[in-house]
């Protein structure tokens, strides 16, 4: 199996290289995560539109550009690779995959074209409180009457603050034991939404308190609909992608800076402690993209071996992008230590992402499971 781009992927790749470079530099980055969103709205309306990315995986009908994982993977890779404040990995990732795994034909009609093009944002609440819990657990759907409502609360909500559709995992009503997957509308009476501060300055996160809030099946029955597993599995490549394009971004930055300061009338480049750094972190990345591509082309397949290979590529991602992060604050050396200098951005996003889904030995395990070990 080839693994490399093909020529458009490689030219879409570059376009939202220079979009970012242009429109979403790391300098402007801190500006945009201390508004309300966390990001700039307009400037997600233009990636939207004129990069197609929150429409990658949309089918045709409903405004979408109906790729695949693959690019989806492209997209996530770079706009990683510049720590860009944006809600593409919650409204694609967390959004559009459970929509178009369950939703009923209405559904998908009301609520992709709009997200296409970057009118309505979307995310996934999984986890219920309290908040130190590192347990997934699940609230139970109430019925009353013909209509559902849901109680109780769930945290670590990515862009659950700002989010205009939430798909909440919940347990049926009526004794199923299998969670499935609600509708609520961001803006629904009895829903409480709280922005948390967290470690990751670009990615907001929220703890929602919902008390007795209306929401519909996805699909429209009672029964679970989804393949959860798919789902969580897709979005662990689409946020190993993202890790890849951070330890890619980081390296960059080691490397322009070892070729910038010198130190004993050479490039500190030229040391052994750094240039070995350097290499090691360059092979790291090129397995963990390898491997993430490989799960990109399984889950386009449609493949079983995708419940494998996801977990492992996370895990790969996400080691390789904690020892880029935290060696190139050493490689910056003094200045590397302040909080106000963008090596932190990477520092603190390698580290929240390393547990985003799940830790790095919670993949390992899962794996483990997998090959029977």
């Amino acid at each position: 199996m080839d693994f490399s781009l093909d020529r458009e992927q490689e030219e879409f790749q570059q376009a939202i290289r220079r979009f970012v470079a242009d429109a979403a530099p790391m300098s402007g980055l801190r500006d945009m995560v201390i508004t309300d969103l966390g990001y700039d709205a307009a400037l997600w309306t233009r990636m939207s539109r004129e990069l197609g990315v929150a429409g990658l995986l949309v089918p045709e009908v409903y405004g979408g550009a109906e790729a695949t994982v693959v690019e989806a993977v492209v997209a996530m890779e770079e706009l990683g690779r510049a720590v860009v404040p944006c809600p593409l990995f919650s409204t694609v990732a967390l959004g559009v995959v459970p929509i178009l795994a369950g939703a009923s034909d209405e559904q998908k009609a009301a609520l992709l074209p709009a997200i296409a093009d970057g009118t309505r944002t979307a995310t996934t609440a999984m986890k219920d409180g309290p908040p130190g819990d590192h347990a997934i657990d699940v609230m139970r759907a109430k019925a009353d009457g013909d209509a559902v409502t849901l109680t109780g609360t769930k945290v670590q909500v990515v862009n659950g603050h700002s989010a205009d559709t939430l798909l909440v995992l919940a347990l049926p009503p009526g004794g199923f034991d299998e969670p499935t997957w609600y509708l609520v509308a961001g803006d629904a009476a009895g829903l409480r939404r709280e922005r948390v501060d967290t470690f990751d300055l670009a990615r907001p996160m929220a703890t929602l308190t919902f008390d007795a809030v209306s929401a519909i099946p996805l699909g429209g029955g009672g029964e679970p609909e989804v393949d959860s597993g798919r789902v969580l599995n897709v979005a662990k490549v689409l946020l190993a992608a993202e890790m890849v394009g951070g330890t890619h971004g980081a390296l960059d930055m080691s490397l322009a800076y070892a070729r910038l300061r010198h130190q004993f009338g050479r490039p500190i480049g030229s040391f052994q402690a750094i240039k070995h750094r350097c290499a090691e972190a360059a092979t790291e990345l090129d397995s963990a993209r390898a491997l993430t591509l490989y799960a990109a082309h399984l889950a386009t397949q449609s493949s079983v071996d995708l419940a494998t290979v996801a977990p492992m590529a996370l895990a790969t991602a996400a080691s390789a992008f904690d020892f880029m992060a935290s060696w190139n604050i050493q490689i910056h050396g003094g200045i590397g230590f302040t909080w106000e200098h963008d090596a932190h951005l990477f520092y603190r996003r390698a580290k929240a992402d390393r547990v985003l889904l799940g830790s790095v030995g919670d993949q390992w395990l899962e794996v483990a499971d997998r090959i029977g070990i």
